[in-house]
């Protein structure tokens, strides 16, 4: 069996940061490229039904994408205080893109005493949406801020996406990489779906009969399996999985079934078996985490080949 690597040094979190405002400046320069390029065009204005601020979320998903990018690459974990830092950053970000904003404009055109805070206020109380024959709507004046707020927050929220969903990633702390997950099937757990009459209270009990019964043996074949991982039988646990092998499409159907996975460090190979309950069919599946279980070294190693 390998031995898995001491726990090392932390690494440092400044490659993350970095590339992350670097994405973040490319993200906000193309924002006002595309503003002086054409007066009818502000993407950061985009909403969805008025209150989504769909527009600063892609600018913001675009510019977080460093922070997730070079995280994976250099292995840095997203701790709660690097999640935090980036969500400061993209805040702060987004006021010196006004400011910026701000000096260039009074370059251009001038401004005499106007200082940012003034320009930040009429700027904000002369937000307006377009009517639907495409002239200008009404100012909304103080309710500007409102939508001010739905920008800043969607921005800042986009920024935070791709260091979110990598903070859920197996990560593992010997070696100071993420996991590598490789999906390995469906367990059936279900019986297949039935119309029954609501009358037919019979019917409905076998039902529900046959599907516990079902569902206790899916449990059962996912517990030994989960043994076999930690004990380390390939040949077990490879067994389990291939007597499902050719009835995927069926399990799928099935009322309720168990997906598994295993995710393990390509370094040192130490795994986890994941599992979780699905149940409905098409854009109505239902997903319940079903835990993790640890999986042997030498067995993890054999799986990713």
């Amino acid at each position: 069996m390998q031995t898995p690597p001491t726990l090392g040094k932390s690494k440092t979190s400044l490659p993350v940061l970095g590339a992350g405002l670097a994405t973040t400046a490319l993200a906000l320069l193309g924002v006002w490229a595309a503003n002086q390029a054409s007066d009818d065009f502000n993407i950061m204005g985009w909403y969805g039904y008025y209150v989504i601020p769909a527009g600063a979320l892609l600018v913001g998903l675009v510019a977080g994408s460093g922070y997730g990018v070079a995280s994976w690459l250099t292995g840095v974990r997203i701790s709660r205080n690097l999640l935090l830092a980036v969500l400061f950053l993209q805040i702060a970000a987004y006021f010196v893109a006004q400011y910026i904003e701000f000096r260039h404009l009074m370059a251009t055109y001038g401004g005499g005493n106007v200082g940012f805070f003034e320009y930040f206020d009429a700027t904000t109380q002369s937000f307006a949406f377009k009517s639907r024959d495409g002239s200008p709507g009404d100012t909304m004046g103080g309710w500007g801020y409102v939508f001010r707020l739905l920008e800043i927050a969607g921005f800042a929220f986009g920024g935070i996406i791709a260091p979110l969903i990598l903070r859920a990633k197996p990560y593992c702390e010997n070696c100071q990489i993420y996991m590598r997950t490789r999906n390995l099937g469906l367990l059936p757990a279900g019986i297949k779906p039935q119309k029954i009459k609501k009358k037919d209270a019979e019917g409905q009990a076998r039902f529900q009969q046959e599907h516990e019964a079902a569902w206790e043996q899916g449990m059962a074949e996912l517990e030994e399996l989960r043994r076999a991982g930690t004990e380390g039988k390939t040949s077990r646990f490879n067994e389990i999985l291939e007597a499902h092998q050719f009835e995927q499409k069926e399990i799928g159907k099935l009322t309720t079934r168990i997906a598994v996975s295993l995710s393990s460090c390509p370094s040192c190979h130490t795994g986890q078996l994941n599992a979780a309950q699905l149940s409905g069919q098409g854009d109505k599946i239902a997903r319940e985490d079903l835990g993790a279980s640890e999986v042997n070294p030498g067995l993890a190693r054999e799986i990713r080949k």
